[in-house]
C-alpha cells in the first residue's frame, strides 16, 4: 500500500492505521461468519419485513467493536445492530467506526454464497478508510483517503468502460418500501434497456466492492444506511470512480440515495435514473 507524508500526531491514526485495524476487524469477523455459515440454518428475527438479524449478525458486530476500540479506545462505534440512526455523528471530530457486520444477511441465512463485512472510519463526514471483506471468496478490499484501492493488497482501479449500453451494472431493491416497488421497477426497466446488463446481489457492500475493481461499471439503489455504503463508496472513489446521490450531489450520506460508478457513465447513469430527488421521485410517482 502507498504511503502518506503526513506524520502521526499524538491520539490521531493516520489513514493507513485505521485500514490495518479495520482489515483485522474485518478479517476476524469474516472467519466467525464463514464457520456458522458452514452449519445449518439458525433462527433470526424479522426487524421489518424483509428485514432480518441472526445471532451471528450480534456476535459479528460485538467481535467488530471489541478489535476497533482497542485500538481507538476514543472512537464512536455506529452500527447496523446498536444504532437507529443513518447518518451518525456530524460536526464531530471525533473517530467514529461505521460497521456492517454482516451485509447480505438474507443471502447468508439462505446460504446464497454473497455476503461481507464493511467497516469504514470516518471524521465527521470525511471517510478515511474503508475495507470490504468478503468471507467465501477471501477477499479484502481496501482504501485509505490518498491511498488508493487496494484487492489483498495489489491496486485496483474503475473500468475504463465509457460507454453505459457497454456496462454490467448492479442494483437493490427497496425491500423496506414494497408500496414503491412499482416506480421502482419503471426506472430499473430503463436502466435494463440502456445497459448490457443489471445484476442483483443482495449485498450493497459487495456491489461497491465490485465497482471498486471493475467488475461492475456502477451500482445504484435507494434508501440505504451508512454502514452499507460507507467504506464501499470511499473504495470507489479511491480507485477512481464517482460517488453521488441521484442529482450528482453529496446527500448520498443522510438520504441513503446513492449512484456509484466508474465515473466515465457517471452522468449517462443520473440521466437513465432520472430521479434527482432519489427516494422522494419514487414516493411521489412522479416518473415520466
Amino acid at each position: 500500500m502507498k504511503q502518506s507524508g503526513q506524520q502521526q500526531q499524538s491520539g490521531v491514526h493516520l489513514p493507513r492505521d485505521l485500514v490495518t485495524f479495520a482489515e483485522e476487524a474485518a478479517r476476524e469477523c469474516g472467519s466467525l461468519l464463514l464457520e456458522a455459515w458452514r452449519q445449518p440454518k439458525r433462527g433470526y428475527e424479522e426487524k421489518a419485513p424483509g428485514d432480518l438479524v441472526s445471532e451471528t449478525d450480534r456476535a459479528s458486530e460485538e467481535l467488530a467493536r471489541s478489535i476497533l476500540l482497542a485500538h481507538t479506545p476514543d472512537a464512536h462505534f455506529l452500527a447496523e445492530e446498536s444504532s437507529d440512526t443513518r447518518s451518525g455523528p456530524s460536526g464531530d471530530d471525533r473517530l467514529t467506526w461505521i460497521v456492517d457486520p454482516l451485509d447480505g444477511t438474507t443471502n447468508f441465512l439462505h446460504r446464497f454464497p454473497v455476503f461481507a463485512v464493511s467497516i469504514a472510519a470516518a471524521r465527521g463526514r470525511e471517510l478515511l478508510a474503508g475495507v470490504v471483506y468478503i468471507p467465501v471468496t477471501d477477499e479484502c478490499f481496501s482504501a485509505g483517503e490518498g491511498l488508493g484501492a487496494f484487492l489483498n493488497g495489489q491496486p485496483i482501479s474503475v473500468s475504463p468502460e465509457n460507454d453505459l449500453n457497454h456496462g454490467l451494472l448492479a442494483t437493490g431493491w427497496p425491500f423496506r418500501r414494497k408500496e414503491i416497488l412499482e416506480s421502482y421497477f419503471e426506472i430499473f426497466t430503463r436502466v435494463l434497456r440502456a445497459a448490457q446488463g443489471v445484476r442483483r446481489a443482495g449485498a450493497a457492500a459487495v456491489d461497491l466492492a465490485y465497482t471498486s475493481a471493475g467488475r461492475l461499471e456502477g451500482f445504484w439503489e435507494y434508501g440505504l444506511s451508512i454502514w452499507d455504503i460507507a467504506a464501499g463508496a470511499l473504495l470507489v472513489r479511491e480507485a477512481g470512480g464517482a460517488v453521488s446521490d441521484f442529482g450528482g450531489g453529496e446527500q448520498w450520506w443522510t438520504s441513503g440515495d446513492i449512484v456509484a460508478t466508474n465515473g466515465a457513465i457517471h452522468d449517462e447513469l443520473l440521466t437513465t435514473v432520472a430521479t434527482p430527488n432519489g427516494i422522494s421521485d419514487l414516493e411521489i410517482h412522479t416518473i415520466d
